[in-house]
């Protein structure tokens, strides 16, 4: 990333909303951050944003400390990992919708993309899983976007650098703008 880039981000972050600090949960984040990140997202058509990769699990659970990975390989191959321990099952696509089977242990569930690109995938379950009692979003991260400074990102973190793809994109024309009145400001009173 050239200084021009970083340049242009941090304009845009000072100009757009903090993440609301009340919102409780990974599904309440999740629900508010998605909307305004989806335009930025990818479909499962682009399958260099999510084959071969090792997606880390996560969830906003206190006891919840298991490296769980999931690997969606070429072919329909479909790796679990947990603690390092793996389970290989089946993935397909369901025809052309932004839907995926994962086939495991003889369990075939279906999920609907709800956000993807380089560093994050959101899912979630068909049906109404909160009237179950469980989760709504299945929430992965890329294994190496997970780490910042040599350490794991909390989820809340996370959800931070995830909405930071709507605070980079979403004034970054605006924040330009601004830029380039302050500059000319500056030039016109430097010159006066």
């Amino acid at each position: 990333m050239g200084p021009f880039t970083q340049i242009a981000k941090d304009i845009s972050r000072s100009f757009s909303p903090e993440l609301p600090k009340e919102l409780g949960d990974l599904d309440a984040h999740l629900s508010f951050i998605i909307p305004k990140v989806v335009q930025y997202g990818e479909d499962l058509r682009e399958e260099k944003f999510w084959l071969s990769k090792r997606w880390k699990e996560v969830r906003d659970e206190d006891g919840f400390h298991e490296a769980i990975l999931h690997i969606f390989n070429p072919g329909g191959e479909y790796l679990l990992s947990l603690d390092g321990n793996l389970i290989s099952g089946k993935w397909r696509q369901l025809g052309s919708y932004n839907s995926l089977i994962i086939e495991i242990n003889g369990r075939s569930e279906l999920f609907d993309l709800r956000f993807l690109n380089q560093d994050f995938m959101v899912l979630t379950k068909h049906g109404d899983q909160a009237r179950k009692g469980m989760r709504r979003f299945f929430f992965v991260v890329h294994e190496s976007a997970s780490r910042a400074g040599g350490r794991e990102l909390d989820w809340r973190n996370l959800m931070e650098k995830m909405f930071n793809a709507w605070r980079e994109n979403s004034v970054s024309v605006v924040g330009w703008l601004f830029f380039v009145l302050v500059i000319f400001a500056i030039i016109y009173l430097s010159l006066t």
